[in-house]
């Protein structure tokens, strides 16, 4: 994992759960410390629109 990989918020795809993510490429999302992707199994995660109000910070 690079240092330039973007700190975000992600929603998994399946049920809906946030993570805080890098996104390693264009598209492609990783939980922070969640190796395996989300707790239902599921490893596709979108990210969490900037107008949502949630922030990192």
């Amino acid at each position: 994992m690079s240092e330039e990989n973007r700190r975000t918020i992600a929603m998994c795809e399946e049920c809906g759960a946030l993570y805080a993510a890098f996104e390693i490429t264009a598209g492609e999302f990783r939980p922070i410390g969640q190796r395996d992707g989300c707790q239902c199994g599921c490893t596709e995660f979108t990210p969490v629109d900037d107008d949502s109000g949630l922030s990192l910070d």
